[in-house]
């Protein structure tokens, strides 16, 4: 069977209709959860970062292995750098133990390398973690912080060596996923994003100061569900002692939440980040 299965490139996410409709169809034997060829759409062809990198196995008329890259913007020690995010990793059932993943993976990687991306960075699980960093050589950094609480969640005075640098374009597509809809309220001199996805919780997406996006001062601002209750899911040097949030606790937990980093162009480099240096917010690695 193994010699069989086609290794497609499809670069920049030009996909067709019929294949969005195959991956989506993977998706839902792989992930039980139904995403539409509308959001793949979405996410890998109009991102005004640029469309997604991606590479396909293919056995007869079905795709059986998936692994995609979108382009994100990183400012790391302060200078702007043309990145990608690690998104779906998607293999039938079927077809697992015949190392799909890491050809997927290599080939993917060498595009980015050949398309002048120079960092890859990404959110796994312990497994996955493992996998990473012996075959690819990422770097681990961090587990993610899970907070729940109520109020503002202040921040410490620091210096960011690593955050997500966005356009007002790039913010606007970001917030319209077709999956979900989201709550911009605004606090002062902030404006906060909010999903209702989880009904305990208000799933706190990201902050940002007005005066970031100017445009976004003349949007609908909504008001939050009568739920003081907010879900935290990031890095940051936050001040946590001294506000109203706390640990998740562990028997509610998803999986194990790594940051993850990757020098696509120069993969010895020693990447001097610690988790103290990066401002990573949900919205930032999320397609919540």
């Amino acid at each position: 069977m193994q010699n069989k299965i086609n290794l497609l490139k499809e670069s920049y996410g030009d996909l067709s209709e019929p294949e969005l409709q195959k991956l989506s169809d993977l998706f839902k034997r792989v992930f039980k959860k139904n995403f539409t060829p509308q959001f793949i759409e979405w996410f890998y062809k109009k991102n005004p970062d640029g469309k997604a990198l991606t590479y396909n196995a293919a056995f007869k008329d079905k795709i059986i292995g998936h692994y995609a890259l979108v382009p994100i913007n990183l400012c790391i020690h302060g200078q702007k750098q043309k990145s990608a995010i690690s998104v779906f990793t998607a293999i039938d059932r079927e077809f697992r133990g015949m190392h799909l993943f890491n050809k997927l993976a290599k080939k993917t990687y060498r595009l980015a390398k050949d398309e002048g991306f120079k960092y890859i960075i990404g959110v796994s699980n312990d497994i996955s973690t493992k996998l990473f960093i012996r075959y690819f050589k990422f770097k681990f950094i961090s587990k993610l912080d899970i907070k729940f609480g109520f109020g503002e969640i202040k921040k410490k005075n620091f210096e960011k060596k690593f955050n997500v640098i966005r356009s007002e374009e790039s913010f606007k597509w970001r917030l319209a996923n077709p999956r979900f809809n989201y709550k911009i309220v605004k606090k002062n001199d902030k404006l906060h994003v909010y999903n209702n996805y989880y009904k305990l919780f208000n799933l706190k997406m990201s902050e940002f100061k007005i005066d970031e996006y100017k445009s976004f001062g003349n949007v609908q601002l909504n008001k939050l569900n009568f739920n003081p209750f907010n879900l935290w899911i990031g890095l940051g040097d936050y001040d946590w002692k001294n506000s109203f949030y706390f640990n998740f606790p562990e028997f509610l937990k998803p999986a194990p939440l790594n940051f993850i980093i990757k020098n696509v162009t120069n993969e010895d480099e020693q990447i001097e980040l610690e988790k103290k240096d990066i401002d990573f917010q949900l919205i930032d690695f999320d397609i919540f």
